[in-house]
C-alpha cells in the first residue's frame, strides 16, 4: 500500500482555506498513486483554536467542512478535525481523527491523552477518549493515534504523565501499521528527540510507524513539520521538509519512501524556524509588507535579513534614523545591509526631532542632570517614526531587540521594544 504523509500549513479558523489545501495536497497525492493520504492533527480548523472550542458556530462550521471534505477528497483519507463527544460529559469537542472513504466518514478516532502543561491547555477542551478500535485498510489494520497519544512508551520516558499507553493498546488489539496525526510545536533539538522517540516506539512494538507533523506558525505557536515513516529496525523510510508545506510517499510493501532534504544542523534549523514563523505570522495578520529599524548592529541586521527571506526583499522597508550619537559607521553599515539584500531604505534623521523634545521638555527638567531620560528619548522617536510609517504604508514593524536584552530589560517601552512581533526575542 502507497501512503502519502500531506504536511500542511492550515491557519486557525479558515475552514475553507484549510479545506482547499487539502483538497489541493490529496489531488498531489492522488496523482502519485497513493492508496491513503494521511494529514495532520485539527488540520481542518488549524491546531490550536483555543477559545474558538467554545464557540457553538466555529465547531458547527467545523462539522459542516468535513462532510462537504468527504464529498470532494479525491482518495482514501485520514483527517484531523474537532469532533463531537458521543456522550455528555461537560465538554462540547473531542480531538479526533476521522477516515475518510468513498465519500464519507467511515471510522473516527479521538485524541485519547490530553496534555495540560506548557503552551497546552487540551483537557480545558477536549473530551478524550474512553476506548480505541484499530482500522482494516488496504490489507493493514490501521492503529490511529493523535499527537500526545505516543508520547508516554514506559521503554522511552523515565517520568510518564498517564497511566494509560494508547500505543500499546493498539498492538495489543492486532494493530500492524501505526499512525500518529500530530501538532507537535518546534523547540530547539526537539527534532532528535522526537526522532529518538519515535525509533524507540516503531523497535518496542516491531511495527513500522507514519508520523504526520503540522507546519507553519499560528501566533505564537510554531510547527516544524519534518513527518516521517520510521521501521522497527530504526531506520527512516521517509521524510519531510522542516518549516515547508511538503508531501512524501511510503510504501509498506517495500518500507520504502521519500527522504527529502534536511537541515545540515541546529543553526540551520533555528533560522529557518525563524524565516517559517516570521513569513506566517505577516501573511496570516493580512500583510504583505514589513519595516525594519536599521540601526547598523547586528540585530537589526539579523531581523532584516531573515524578513527579507521571509516576505521577500521587495516587501521589505528599511529605515535608518540616525542621531546627534550615531556614529558614521552605523550609517554606511545600515546602507551597506540594505543593498546587500536588496531592501528599500528610508533615511531619516532624528537630530531635529530630538533638539525640539528637549527644548519643549527643558522647563520640566530645570536642575535635572542628563540621564537615561534623554537616552529613552531617542528610541521613542525611532519607534513613533517606525509606527508612522506602518499606519501609512499598511506594513507590520519588525522590532529588533534580542532575547537577552529583553530578559533584562535592556530595553525602552513605546522604543525599541515598538512592533507587531519581535522576532529575535
Amino acid at each position: 500500500m502507497k501512503i502519502a504523509l500531506a504536511q500542511l500549513d492550515p491557519t486557525v479558523g479558515d475552514f475553507a482555506g484549510n479545506a482547499t489545501r487539502i483538497l489541493e495536497m490529496a489531488e498531489k497525492a492522488r496523482q502519485r498513486d497513493a492508496d491513503l493520504v494521511v494529514f495532520s492533527e485539527l488540520c481542518l480548523c488549524g491546531y490550536l483554536p483555543q477559545d474558538l472550542l467554545e464557540r457553538p458556530s466555529f465547531r458547527e462550521r467545523n462539522l459542516r467542512e468535513l462532510a462537504c471534505l468527504a464529498q470532494k477528497v479525491p482518495l482514501p483519507a485520514i483527517v484531523g478535525y474537532v469532533g463531537r463527544p458521543s456522550e455528555s460529559t461537560g465538554k462540547s469537542a473531542t480531538n479526533a481523527a476521522a477516515v475518510i472513504v468513498d465519500g464519507r466518514v467511515v471510522f473516527e478516532q479521538q485524541k485519547m491523552l490530553l496534555p495540560t502543561y506548557d503552551v497546552f491547555d487540551e483537557s480545558r477542551y477536549f473530551q478524550p477518549a474512553r476506548t480505541q478500535n484499530v482500522f482494516s485498510f488496504g490489507g493493514q489494520q490501521l492503529g490511529i493515534t493523535i499527537c500526545e497519544d505516543i508520547w508516554n512508551d514506559k521503554n522511552f520516558w523515565v517520568n510518564r504523565l498517564y497511566e494509560r499507553d494508547p500505543v500499546s493498546e493498539l498492538v495489543g488489539q492486532g494493530t500492524t501499521l501505526l499512525v500518529n496525526l500530530s501538532a507537535s510545536p518546534y523547540v530547539i533539538d526537539k527534532r532528535n528527540l522526537r526522532l529518538e522517540m519515535l525509533r524507540s516506539l516503531a523497535h518496542t512494538h516491531r511495527r513500522p510507524i507514519l508520523y504526520v507533523n503540522q507546519v507553519g506558525g499560528n501566533d505564537s505557536l510554531l510547527f516544524d513539520g519534518g513527518s516521517l515513516a520510521v521501521l522497527p529496525d530504526g531506520r527512516v523510510a521517509a521524510q519531510a521538509l522542516v518549516f515547508e508545506q511538503d508531501l512524501v510517499m511510503f510504501d509498506t510493501d517495500a518500507g520504502m519512501g521519500d527522504i527529502h532534504p534536511q537541515p545540515s544542523d541546529e543553526l540551520e534549523v533555528a533560522y529557518l524556524a525563524l524565516v517559517c514563523g516570521t513569513r506566517d505570522y505577516v501573511r496570516k495578520c493580512g500583510y504583505r509588507r514589513v519595516v525594519v529599524g536599521l540601526s547598523g548592529g547586528i540585530d537589526s541586521a539579523t531581523v532584516a535579513a531573515i524578513a527579507a527571506a521571509a516576505v521577500g526583499p521587495e516587501n521589505v522597508l528599511g529605515v535608518s534614523m540616525p542621531g546627534p550619537y550615531s556614529s558614521e559607521g552605523s550609517r554606511t553599515d545600515a546602507a551597506q545591509l540594505a543593498k546587500n539584500l536588496g531592501i528599500d531604505l528610508l533615511v531619516m534623521p532624528i537630530t531635529d526631532i530630538f533638539a525640539t523634545y528637549r527644548a519643549t521638555l527643558s522647563s520640566a527638567f530645570v536642575g535635572k542632570t542628563e540621564d537615561v531620560t534623554e537616552e529613552n528619548l531617542q528610541a521613542r522617536i525611532r519607534g513613533n517614526i517606525l509606527m508612522a510609517l506602518s499606519n501609512k504604508h499598511g506594513a507590520l514593524v519588525l522590532s529588533t531587540g534580542n532575547k537577552s536584552e529583553m530578559a533584562v530589560g535592556y530595553c525602552t517601552l513605546y522604543g525599541d521594544m515598538a512592533g507587531g512581533l519581535a522576532v529575535i526575542s
